[in-house]
């Protein structure tokens, strides 16, 4: 578990994670709304070479690919997808077998059973230090089953 203080640390975080990302790799980003998942696709961008500047919600229309990096990135937004059919609209049987890019998706647990298993699981948090409920910070819980055999 990794504590972040505020958005600045979540991507600062996410570019440190991209130093270890390979074409083919996934991330299934977990959090509540506000908890930082757009935040941290933001620094992925950065680590990865491309203009964080480019990087917005995905929600409205539930995918958008960057380039301009060491590799693209493939965003998805899972949150609105009424069933798992909708998948198929934005290519999901080719992004599964792509091995050149880097592919996140938001909203992860809504779909965990059409993610490869072979991922990097990121769970965002908000957590209140003890006695002050104004304040509070991130947790980012780390899941590597990248190089799972299989």
């Amino acid at each position: 578990m990794i504590a972040l203080a505020d958005e600045f640390a979540t991507e600062d975080f996410a570019a440190q994670v991209a130093t270890s990302m390979r074409p083919g790799d996934w991330i299934a980003l977990d959090g509540e709304l506000g908890a930082g998942k757009t935040s941290f696709v933001r620094g992925l961008a950065r680590g990865l070479g491309i203009d964080p500047r480019i990087v917005a919600s995905p929600t409205f229309i539930t995918m958008q690919t960057y380039g301009g990096g060491r590799m693209p990135l493939v965003h998805i937004d899972v949150w609105r997808l009424k069933d798992l059919d909708e998948l198929e609209s934005i290519g999901w049987n080719d992004l599964i077998k792509s091995k050149d890019r880097v592919i996140v998706v938001e909203w992860a647990r809504r779909i965990a059973e059409q993610l490869p298993a072979k991922r990097l699981s990121i769970q965002l948090e908000f957590v209140a230090p003890m006695g002050d409920s104004a304040r509070t910070t991130r947790n980012a819980t780390i899941l590597d089953q990248r190089d799972l055999l299989a």
